[in-house]
């Protein structure tokens, strides 16, 4: 069920992809063989108006891409490898997301680890998902520490009035049909509304109560959903508009849900210091912040005091983090 409620795979933050990698290795296979026509013994791919694009041109251009994203590559993990200590629940974390990603991959479409490494290493970069996956958690680790310490000046009245962000838990109720619940499924609601409505619980217990009736992986932990806002999706409308009319400490009255069956929520916080280093709220501070990202990994990269080997060099990262040749001189 909280699979459902909540992304197990969050959106991954790095923010730099690299492109055209495929097309470069075919092409370099197979140059010299391309049929078509030739103009000042050139092959020609394609023309357009009038004007012919040569496969030396497209190479060369493919080449220069290539090249870039390799330089910006070596940088990038440098950078994470001087910034952010692989600490051993980050390894754990890492290794979760790989396992589950296999096994995802393997069940859903029959690929296995060599397909993903192979993902990769033409998309990314990188030479197997594993290490893809452990910089981009470290990515998200930097980012965090940043907004972290810089809270003050990032968590605006804008965006608390915007998107309302919060901590919940829940209870939940599953029913295949919640319109036409079975015998078996009506027994438990009443069970569980009749427990909450007596003496036994209340909001300083809802953990409690949830471990003991709400029905899905979730209930181990509290019911603990975590961090909700207004830009959360791949969630259940009412559940959300719920969650997000909550104060902190109140409990909701029991809703039903069409797709899910009959909810519990309460607000846990709306303090910053419980949801500043919650994947979703770093998110939505990037997303309300367009060059964030960015201008966090040049920061880090001034204050660790990084030299270039070049000015070419330089500016291929600046290129990549859409700096300005001016900015920082």
């Amino acid at each position: 069920m909280v699979e459902k409620l909540k992304e197990y795979w969050f959106p991954l933050l790095i923010g730099i992809f690299f492109v055209c990698i495929t097309v470069y290795f075919a092409y370099d296979q197979n140059k010299g063989k391309l049929p078509g026509k030739t103009v000042g013994g050139k092959q020609i791919v394609f023309s357009v108006d009038d004007e012919n694009f040569s496969a030396d041109e497209i190479y060369d251009e493919l080449s220069k891409t290539y090249y870039e994203d390799r330089v910006y590559t070596m940088f990038h993990t440098a950078l994470l490898d001087s910034a952010v200590e692989s600490t051993d629940d980050m390894i754990k974390d890492v290794r979760d997301r790989y396992q589950y990603l296999v096994s995802v991959y393997s069940q859903n479409y029959g690929y296995d680890e060599a397909y993903l490494n192979t993902i990769a290493q033409t998309y990314y970069g990188y030479d197997t998902f594993y290490d893809y996956l452990l910089y981009s958690v470290k990515t998200e680790k930097l980012y965090a520490n940043y907004i972290s310490k810089h809270i003050d000046e990032l968590l605006t009245d804008h965006f608390k009035e915007e998107h309302k962000p919060r901590i919940v838990s829940y209870v939940v109720l599953t029913m295949d049909d919640p319109e036409n619940p079975t015998a078996e499924e009506s027994e438990k609601l009443k069970a569980a509304q009749d427990a909450w409505a007596s003496s036994e619980y209340s909001a300083e217990n809802f953990a409690e109560f949830a471990e003991k009736f709400s029905e899905d992986s979730n209930a181990a932990k509290g019911g603990r959903y975590g961090y909700i806002d207004s830009s959360a999706s791949n969630i259940d409308e009412k559940f959300k508009e719920t969650a997000l009319s909550l104060n902190e400490g109140e409990v909701c009255e029991w809703f039903k849900s069409d797709d899910f069956g009959w909810f519990l929520i309460k607000c846990d916080s709306v303090k910053a210091d419980d949801y500043k280093e919650e994947t979703d709220f770093i998110s939505a501070i990037l997303s309300e912040n367009e060059h964030l990202g960015t201008d966090i990994v040049w920061q880090t990269a001034q204050d660790l005091g990084v030299k270039f080997a070049s000015e070419e060099i330089e500016a291929i990262i600046k290129k990549n983090l859409s700096i300005q040749e001016s900015e920082g001189e």
